[in-house]
């Protein structure tokens, strides 16, 4: 089941706001304004429904959105270190918004674009198929790039989420969701009461300029070590060198195994969120900078109000042999996907 409506105007275009229900109660909302999650509602222990996504009060503001809630991030997620790469001997040189370095695909990337749509019912699912043309030098990406994103509501309680691209020259490419979320219910309570889990044996160290060092680092003795489930605030207020460099966690971390890689548990509501994933590495960030966002239920953004689970190949990964180097090239296939599974315990 699903409903239209407008959201707003974006130059001579609409933006348009996508409703997805399940026979269960969850409800999916997403903009074609970034491919973004606006919404996710789902039920506690008691029945009561409630959002477990960070949401702007006013839709409006998905329109500069300097928090990037909810958006399809591309070409590329994550820092590029000196916002510039090689590719075949060729320097491209890209726009620097993260400091001196390129983030998530700059300041006019995917999750700033109005995406073409169409919705299908297949059985028992509903599912939202988003498409962009990336043009030839766009952001000073080389290649035409074709992406699609199809957002898919089960009556399991699942959400896929899956990438696909096509280019007619190599590039770059490695696209993620950057969803905050907060299992609590309408933010009643920060993440570093929640729990999380993640099948992750080494992370990856940062920079000063939060780029990857290249080292990838056991989490044993660390306050990376979540391979058994563990309070997310446990240790983000610790003296360890790479948190108060991040101001809490914002790191990428190497996962291990193929289904239910990460786990958040909020005990109190009863809620659970599981992410099942392609990718071989998550970046994790716990709303370190907020912006004093205006969000809904009349809540302003601090720190730590939500998490962000950005499945995706490593950051940067194109100025280090050892990692995947996110290049795509004509005639391949990009293929990734990420579940989300909501239940309650």
């Amino acid at each position: 089941m699903y409903t239209v409506k407008k959201a707003f105007d974006i130059g001579h275009k609409e933006a348009t706001l996508i409703l997805l229900k399940n026979q269960k109660g969850i409800e999916l909302q997403l903009l074609n304004y970034g491919a973004a999650i606006v919404d996710i509602l789902i039920p506690d222990h008691e029945g009561c429904i409630e959002s477990v996504v960070l949401s702007y009060e006013n839709i409006e503001d998905y329109i500069k959105n300097p928090t990037y809630f909810g958006v399809t991030v591309g070409r590329t997620s994550g820092r590029i270190a000196g916002a510039s790469f090689q590719l075949d001997g060729k320097l491209y040189s890209l726009g620097k918004n993260f400091g001196p370095n390129h983030g998530h695909g700059g300041p006019n990337g995917f999750s700033f674009q109005l995406w073409d749509y169409q919705v299908e019912e297949v059985g028992n699912q509903t599912k939202v198929i988003f498409t962009y043309l990336s043009k030839d030098m766009e952001e000073n990406y080389p290649g035409n790039l074709h992406i699609k994103v199809t957002y898919t509501l089960t009556e399991e309680n699942e959400i896929f989420i899956e990438y696909e691209g096509k280019t007619d020259r190599k590039t770059l490419c490695n696209l993620t969701n950057h969803t905050y979320f907060n299992l609590s219910g309408n933010y009643k309570r920060k993440i570093n009461e929640q729990y999380l889990r993640m099948e992750a044996d080494g992370f990856l160290p940062l920079d000063a300029n939060q780029i990857p060092t290249g080292e990838i680092a056991h989490v044993e003795g660390t306050p990376m070590d979540f391979r058994v489930l563990k309070s997310i605030g446990k240790d983000i207020g610790t003296d360890d060198e790479q948190m108060i460099m991040a101001k809490g966690y914002d790191h990428p971390w190497i996962l291990q195994g193929c289904e239910n890689q990460i786990e958040i548990l909020d005990k109190e509501s009863g809620r659970k969120m599981t992410v099942t994933t392609t990718y071989p590495c998550v970046v994790v960030y716990t709303h370190n900078y907020p912006n004093d966002e205006k969000l809904k239920h009349g809540k302003l953004g601090r720190a730590h109000d939500g998490i962000c689970f950005e499945t995706q190949y490593e950051p940067d990964g194109i100025h280090h042999g050892h990692f995947h180097s996110a290049i795509l090239d004509a005639g391949e296939t990009y293929y990734e996907r990420t579940t989300l599974k909501f239940s309650i315990v």
